[in-house]
């Protein structure tokens, strides 16, 4: 045992040492330095095999600074709070203390580990405060300790507070000074976004030795956060964090205004509104001091402003550099309205400078012109299909824009074209609601009033060629052509060779009763002219000869008779092809066409219209199972309809019997007579040849040649009984 006197004087020599060392640790500016000294005294004074400072940060123990060898120590950390009874973070503990079953924690098991012959840990707290953490000293051989010098490192663990707090003040002031002259380096008014947001989250990154830091920006049009891509580190966040009808930050960062976390998130605000937040985060184990926090706060003051103004200046740029695009776009729509002649043009620039799909409607929701953009062509139909399954309610709906929706979520914007007053069409735009700004929907209303002159120019431009074309048709289907020259000039402008044979082809329409009934007259006047620009934009591409026109209400064709030729029209398939365009736009729809004879010479036309008009009455009343009919095959159909009519008497005699009546060397008159007589025997060649006193091989021959000039078969029940007909016509008119 060592006396007293000897005792009183180690307990003084150790009171001034940690006396001395407590005013030396007000000196330094950092907590690392202050730490550094703290061990390097204590190992100097005590001549200790080990010493160690550990600091509790959030709810975990970090070894902060040591000296000497204590591996199987060190190993534990860092170390949760709860792995640390607390009699070593509150009071000082001694080897030879008595330690209690619930105070063996892994701590005190990890001192006993290192096998320390001698130790002793110091808590590093003030009085009614929070400790700061523990101090361990340890010995490997005896050192005998005084139960003096306990309350003496009590005082001695406030010293050490006050100085690490104060250092941690200093250091704390000191990054923010730095923070200050950096920020004022690197951050000021007039730089970029591009500069001010990597200045800022590289500021706080760094600042924080964090792992990686971005900023969200808020954008109120659309009311989402959205990712700068500008970020410090490796960011691997959302780009966009919509903002539903819950407002409070928190929902959407559960980490703002927190410290003592791997993340914290920090707001920018601007005149009490948050225009983004700071998010920086490290690595899981580490966290956020205090300290963090203060800077990062910094920095958010400093930079919040700046980087509004710097937004609301690229914005503004923004805004004008497409307000001088759009002035480029209105140039070369208006441009495309005065060298196009269709649509096709106008939709692929408009499609272009959008860079959306676009899609041209009718006014009865029909599509017209695709141009599509990074659009799949099923997508495309499936948006067509929706529009027009929807017509009814889109003509009816007043408003300046209809919204659907694909199956893939893509959005068609449908925007009515008018023009005098009258709804012209639609256009189709497949691009979502929310993206449609000011600027855009400025580009949409130029581009709604292009179209709208489109469509204006290209009614007047038809209307003019079927003025032309009316009054033409007015001059040259008439009983007698006063003016055979004007005619023929009109004719050249439509190219037509009123020389060559040509059929007149007369069309007409016709719809379900029950759909007469829903629809006004005007409606279905309008759907009937649509189908009827159908007709002739088809006839155009696919049949260029054919002259397309309307007269009095009747849709009227001018086709040249290639009899004979590889060219010949084959009036089937073209009925076919218009029936088709005639469903795609009325389900209840019907079509019939009625065709006349060749014409031989210009006055012909006049008969060819008459006969085109038989044909189609025959057509409408006894052929609706196949829709056309030749007038040259209608046979007795057009007398028996029109018995009161004398004209359509002589143009049956004459289709009938012309041939016989007109061909030379006076032996038309015998085949006339030969055939009237055959006709009258009902066929009977014997009979005939003996009535006609001529032989039976006579009468055979003029038969054949009977045939081949009016080319029929004899043989043919109906056939016998149109020339009998003729014969009874001819006898009634001309005799």
């Amino acid at each position: 045992m060592v006396d007293d006197k000897k005792q009183s004087a180690l307990v003084e020599r150790l009171n001034t040492h940690l006396r001395k060392t407590a005013r030396q640790l007000i000196q330094f500016d950092t907590l690392d330095e202050t730490l550094l000294f703290l061990v390097n005294s204590f190992w100097k004074q005590f001549s200790c095999d080990y010493v160690s400072i550990i600091l509790l940060e959030g709810e975990r123990l970090y070894k902060k600074v040591a000296k000497g060898k204590g591996d199987s120590f060190e190993a534990i950390f860092p170390l949760n709070r709860t792995g640390c009874s607390s009699r070593f973070l509150e009071s000082p503990v001694w080897c030879y203390d008595i330690i209690k079953a619930d105070e063996r924690c892994p701590f005190y098991e990890s001192i006993e580990a290192e096998r320390f012959a001698t130790w002793f840990t110091v808590p590093i707290k003030e009085q009614d405060s929070d400790s700061y953490g523990v101090c361990l000293i340890g010995f490997r051989s005896f050192v005998p300790l005084f139960e003096d010098a306990n309350k003496l490192f009590v005082e001695f663990g406030k010293d050490i507070v006050s100085a690490i707090g104060l250092a941690m003040n200093k250091q704390k002031e000191k990054k923010k000074m730095e923070g200050m002259a950096w920020l004022q380096e690197n951050v000021y008014l007039g730089s970029s976004l591009e500069k001010l947001v990597g200045s800022a989250v590289e500021r706080a990154g760094k600042g924080t030795e964090a792992e990686a830091a971005c900023i969200y920006l808020y954008d109120e049009a659309k009311g989402c956060f959205v990712l700068h891509p500008v970020a410090y580190g490796t960011v691997n966040l959302p780009t966009v964090i919509k903002v539903e009808h819950n407002y409070r930050l928190h929902e959407y960062f559960p980490y703002l205004d927190r410290h003592g976390d791997s993340e914290i998130t920090v707001p920018l605000i601007v005149h009490l509104k948050t225009v983004g937040v700071l998010h920086v985060w490290k690595k899981q184990h580490q966290r956020f001091t205090e300290e963090d926090a203060e800077l990062l706060y910094l920095i958010s003051s400093h930079v919040s402003v700046l980087i509004e103004n710097a937004r609301l200046y690229k914005n503004e740029q923004e805004s004008k550099s497409r307000l001088a695009k759009f002035m480029e776009h209105q140039k070369e729509l208006v441009k495309q309205t005065l060298v196009g002649e269709g649509f096709q043009e106008i939709t692929s620039s408009l499609s272009q400078m959008m860079e959306r799909t676009v899609i041209l409607f009718d006014r009865f929701v029909r599509p017209m012109v695709f141009a599509p953009i990074d659009a799949p062509d099923h997508v495309i139909q499936s948006m067509a299909q929706k529009a027009a399954a929807e017509n009814k309610a889109i003509r009816k709906s007043s408003g300046m824009e209809l919204w659907f929706s694909a199956e893939d979520g893509r959005e068609l914007g449908l925007f009515p074209i008018r023009g005098g007053g009258e709804l012209l069409g639609y256009l189709g735009i497949q691009i979502q609601k929310d993206d449609v700004d000011a600027v855009l929907h400025m580009t949409l209303n130029h581009a709604l009033n292009v179209y709208a002159t489109q469509f204006i120019k290209q009614k007047l431009i038809l209307d003019a060629k079927d003025q032309v074309k009316e009054s033409f048709l007015n001059q040259l289907f008439v009983p007698h052509i006063q003016d055979k020259e004007r005619v023929i000039q009109y004719a050249n402008l439509f190219k037509l060779n009123v020389f060559e044979p040509h059929k007149v082809a007369i069309i007409s329409f016709s719809f379900a009763e029950s759909m007469e009934k829903e629809s006004d007259l005007m409606e279905i006047e309008a759907k009937k002219t649509l189908i009827w620009e159908r007709f002739r934009e088809h006839l155009s591409r696919h049949y260029p000869g054919i002259v397309a026109s309307r007269k009095e209400g009747l849709f009227i064709l001018i086709v040249q008779d290639q009899k004979g030729r590889e060219e010949q029209l084959d009036w089937e398939r073209v009925y076919h092809q218009l029936k088709k365009i005639t469903l795609s736009h009325e389900k209840r729809g019907k079509i019939y066409i009625g065709i006349s004879s060749s014409t031989q010479k210009i006055d012909d036309f006049y008969r060819c219209y008459k006969e085109a008009l038989q044909a189609l009455k025959i057509a409408e009343s006894r052929f609706q199972h196949k829709g056309f009919i030749d007038f040259d095959s209608l046979g007795s159909y057009i007398v028996l309809s029109n018995l009161q009519d004398p004209m359509i008497a002589e143009l049956f005699i004459d289709n009938y019997l012309g041939p016989l009546l007109k061909y030379g060397k006076g032996k038309g008159k015998e085949l006339f007579d030969t055939l009237r007589a055959y006709l009258v025997m009902n066929g009977n060649l014997k009979d005939t040849s003996e009535h006609l006193f001529i032989h039976r091989s006579s009468l055979k021959y003029r038969l054949e040649r009977i045939s081949e000039l009016l080319k029929v078969d004899l043989e043919d029940a109906e056939e016998r009984f149109n020339l009998m007909l003729a014969y009874k016509l001819h006898d009634f008119y001309r005799l």
